[in-house]
Parts: structure tokens; C-alpha cells; sequence
């Protein structure tokens, strides 16, 4: 991505840190911390990988790194709310809107699927990491519970209504999470198309899935659509 010009006609200095040469400047020197960490605690855990490690990988001094976060927690928090505030503001919209309740849950489906499949790293091994278990990770499991929440009302609201068939609603909602998170595992997420058509396909399986007899689920996603 080409840099601003000032107003001397020279490209703009990129704002932040020094980097330490060994890996090429970025767009988004904090991105770039977030992705080389999750690469190297897939690898070593958490507890294993070391700040300089992560500094080294992201192509940045130790001290440098500081700069963007005070502690490797603090990345660890950063990854985790990268992926799920998004998904919480989506349930927000949704929820606001005056579509039926399988047309949010596919949208919803569809959204969260692509989003986790397009983010530079896969947070899927936290959700067994053993040596994460402070008070503010706590915090952030009690927001995801939130999504298991809104999935739970959508599936009691649809059977209400009749658009869905009866089904235990938490254990349905547990497993389209975990269809969700899952996907991640198998994403190519340099093909972009790819994912849009992976989140598509899993979105509609899931919806399929729990709609009622005499439901078409063409028309629930042309109502979400339209």
C-alpha cells in the first residue's frame, strides 16, 4: 500500500517504533506483532514463547514491541477481542433488524465464518490452552458466552414462531459455534472468494440444519439478502 505524500511531494516517514531490519517495514506494525505472536504460540504455547522471540518473528526490537503492548498478555487480549467484538456488534445489528429469525441467524452465520476465516491467525487453540486462567481472560470468556446466548434466543424465537424445528437450543447453539470456529482450521485465507463460498456453504448447512418442515431456506436467504 503506497505511502501519503507530504506536502513537499516526498513520501510520509511511517509513524511508530524502529523496526530492527530483519523483516520488511508494514502498513500495520501491530497487525503484524499479533500475527507473528499466534504463530509462535501455536508452536511453543503461550507460556513458552518469549516477548524477544515474538519481538524477532514480527521483525522489531524487544523494546520496540513495548511500545505497541505493555505485556504478552496484552497480545493474547488483543487477539482474542480482534475476532470476537466484531462478532458481537454483528448479533448487535441483527438483533435491530426486523428480519426473521432464521435470516439473522444465517447472516450471522455467514459473517462469523468469513471473518474468522480472513484474520491473519487462528485463535482455535485457545479455547484449550491450559495456562490462560487471570481474571481478564475470564472477562473475555464471559463476552463469548454472549454469542452462545444470542445464537440460543434465535433458535427459541425461530421454534416460537415456527421456523424452526424443536431441537435442544443449547446444545445446537454450541455446535454452530464450533462449526463456526472450526472452519478456520481448513481456510485459505489468501483466496478471498474462497472464503466468501466456504462461509456460504457452512452458513447454509447450518440453517438447513434446523429449519422446519415446509421451510425453504432459498427463501430465508432471499429475505436476508434483499
Amino acid at each position: 500500500m503506497p505511502q501519503r505524500a507530504n506536502g513537499t511531494g516526498k513520501a510520509a516517514k511511517a509513524v511508530g517504533r524502529p523496526r530492527s531490519g530483519e523483516a520488511p517495514a508494514s502498513d500495520d506494525t501491530r497487525a503484524d506483532i499479533i500475527a507473528a505472536a499466534a504463530r509462535l504460540f501455536r508452536a511453543k504455547g503461550i507460556a513458552g514463547a518469549s516477548v524477544r522471540e515474538i519481538a524477532a518473528e514480527a521483525g522489531l526490537r524487544k523494546a520496540s514491541l513495548y511500545y505497541y503492548f505493555p505485556a504478552k498478555e496484552d497480545i493474547v487480549y488483543a487477539m482474542i477481542e480482534g475476532v470476537l467484538a466484531p462478532a458481537l456488534d454483528m448479533q448487535k445489528k441483527l438483533s435491530a433488524t426486523a428480519l426473521s429469525e432464521a435470516a439473522r441467524l444465517y447472516l450471522y452465520l455467514r459473517f462469523d465464518v468469513e471473518m474468522l476465516c480472513a484474520a491473519p491467525y487462528d485463535c482455535t487453540w485457545l479455547l484449550s490452552h491450559g495456562d490462560l486462567s487471570d481474571t481478564r481472560l475470564a472477562a473475555h470468556w464471559k463476552e463469548r458466552e454472549k454469542l452462545l446466548g444470542w445464537l440460543r434466543a434465535r433458535l427459541r424465537e425461530g421454534q416460537a414462531k415456527g421456523e424452526f424445528a424443536a431441537c435442544d437450543g443449547a446444545t445446537v447453539a454450541k455446535a454452530m459455534l464450533a462449526a463456526t470456529e472450526y472452519s478456520v482450521t481448513w481456510a485459505e485465507r489468501e483466496d478471498r472468494a474462497r472464503i466468501r463460498k466456504n462461509a456460504e456453504e457452512v452458513a447454509a448447512l447450518l440453517v438447513r440444519g434446523v429449519l422446519a418442515e415446509g421451510k425453504r431456506f432459498d427463501d430465508v436467504k432471499a429475505e436476508a439478502l434483499s
